[in-house]
């Protein structure tokens, strides 16, 4: 019996998602809505089955779940541009998108659902430069909260990639990610201390440029220091 609960617990969570699907459409939820409320009922027990699961990828296939998440991402981040079709409507709509992605997506690589066409170090790239982009545009719309968050969690999540698929960064390089990332928060708020007025947001936009390098370092030195041992 015990053998069988991570199974049911996956198939509640796809029952309880394919009923909040059903009934936003029934009762004109939006887009956004019916993402969340699906997500948020659904995840839990999907999490809960692939945690209990001794081998999860044979009873959820890594690119099924990718692609569930996939649409409940695009939904997500859809349903809140259809809602506010503005310049910061489309940065919230990828903060939405990569909230309600990111599990599915650490999944499939955790899994290695093997759909990435570029290789970990181009994704680890491209993550960085989007994150960074995310960023400026934040700073540029006065959205900066959710620059921050769309910024900052894009390019970790890049990072954390790479690191989960073999990208090997060495102590020095490390070291000066880390003092770049500290250099750059400080010359942000720098720039809204030059432009006067309330400095919360702009302190916090220096921050977590300034942790983001740091967090990345902490959450992979200890993989890093094994593969090398291992070499």
């Amino acid at each position: 019996m015990s053998r069988r609960v991570p199974e049911f617990a996956v198939l509640t969570g796809v029952v309880l998602g394919v009923s909040v699907l059903v009934t936003g459409a029934v009762l004109g939820w939006g887009l956004y809505a019916t993402a969340v409320v699906g997500a948020a009922v659904s995840y839990p027990f999907v999490a809960f089955g692939i945690l209990r699961d001794d081998d999860p990828a044979a009873t959820l296939p890594p690119r099924w779940l990718l692609a569930a998440g996939a649409v409940v991402a695009a939904a997500g981040g859809l349903g809140v541009f259809v809602g506010d079709p503005t310049p910061g409507g489309l940065l919230s709509a990828a903060l939405v998108a990569l909230v309600l992605g990111a599990p599915a997506a650490a999944y499939a690589t955790r899994f290695d659902a093997g759909l990435n066409p570029v290789t970990p170090r181009t994704t680890v790239v491209v993550g960085a430069a989007a994150g960074l982009l995310l960023l400026v545009a934040g700073l540029a719309i006065d959205r900066i909260p959710v620059g921050v968050a769309a910024g900052g969690g894009t390019g970790l999540a890049a990072a954390l990639y790479g690191g989960e698929r073999g990208v090997d960064v060495d102590a020095r390089t490390e070291r000066l990610v880390v003092a770049t990332g500290g250099v750059v928060g400080l010359g942000i708020v720098g720039v809204g201390v030059v432009r006067g007025g309330p400095l919360g947001e702009w302190l916090l936009a220096g921050i977590a440029v300034a942790v983001v390098p740091s967090l990345y370092a902490a959450l992979t030195r200890g993989r890093s220091r094994r593969v090398r041992r291992s070499q």
